[in-house]
């Protein structure tokens, strides 16, 4: 079974976070443990396991009670899927903003460092020398469509 949607909302993304820890929880252990954490009533955390449900970013396994619940996609496809979102949302031109800003906000390890530094002396090897824009008209600021 396939997400039919991979818009995860902040709250979601928070009890996904759990099952991702620790896949195969029941309910009970999915309250106990985000209620633990969050301020949240036990009727948020079952509403949100019932949209996360229904959205197939869960599946539930019926063969043992009580039910267990399991992700239908790993944390890192879920996050490249909202980065994919994100970088959709933007001008090509603007990208790298948005990855230069992610790396200044960001704590990274000196080998964190030298991996991305690796990756853009590979990157740069079949680079173009310029992005086109791939914005509609009047939908961006780069002026490539202004004459």
């Amino acid at each position: 079974m396939t997400p039919s949607n991979t818009d995860i909302s902040n709250a979601e993304w928070q009890l996904m976070r759990i099952i991702w820890t620790h896949p195969g929880l029941t309910s009970r252990q999915l309250i106990d443990d985000a209620q633990s954490i969050l301020p949240w009533k036990e009727g948020t955390i079952k509403s949100l396991l019932h949209r996360l449900l229904q959205k197939n970013l869960l599946r539930q396994d019926k063969t043992v009670r009580p039910y267990a619940y399991y992700p239908t996609l790993s944390q890192k496809e879920a996050l490249d899927h909202s980065f994919q979102d994100l970088m959709q949302r933007v001008c090509n031109k603007q990208r790298q903003m948005i990855i230069s800003q992610l790396i200044a906000d960001n704590d990274l390890t000196q080998a964190d460092c030298q991996d991305l530094m690796q990756q853009l002396r590979d990157k740069l090897k079949t680079a173009p020398q310029v992005i086109d824009c791939q914005c509609p008209p009047h939908q961006c600021t780069c002026q490539s469509h202004c004459p």
